[in-house]
């Protein structure tokens, strides 16, 4: 997953190399991002294609390695489905926003390694 978040725009452009969809908590709920899937780094086949989204200081963008979804004998869409159901603490810090999806997602159990990642814009001040 590659994104580029523009904080005076307000818009993250992201492309994908066949990973998971990252996710977006906001106030109005989660979002899984739907991306154009490219072929995997290093193949040497090209054709990622880039979609950009808008994010407000209120979004937190997610994202993440399967081993924080995915449960053995369990079909991928009812993984991210679970993902998507989840409801977090508007205005929640991000330290606290991910360490309250580990907890809900059970990534201490995890049987596979787990890495999130997370960004958010800060709200501009005037002066």
């Amino acid at each position: 997953m590659l994104v580029q978040v523009d904080p005076a725009r307000g818009t993250a452009a992201l492309a994908s190399a066949g990973h998971l969809p990252p996710v977006v908590f906001s106030k109005d709920g989660t979002e899984l991002l739907q991306l154009p899937v490219g072929p995997p780094l290093g193949t040497g086949v090209g054709g990622y294609e880039e979609a950009t989204r808008t994010l407000t200081p209120d979004d937190t963008l997610v994202m993440y390695t399967d081993g924080l979804v995915e449960r053995r004998g369990e079909d991928i869409d009812a993984s991210l489905a679970r993902l998507a159901r989840l409801r977090l603490p508007p205005g929640a810090g991000i330290d606290a926003l991910l360490d309250e999806v580990l907890v809900r997602l059970n990534a201490r159990h995890a049987e596979d390694d787990v890495a999130v990642l997370a960004a958010r814009i800060r709200a501009r001040t005037t002066t």
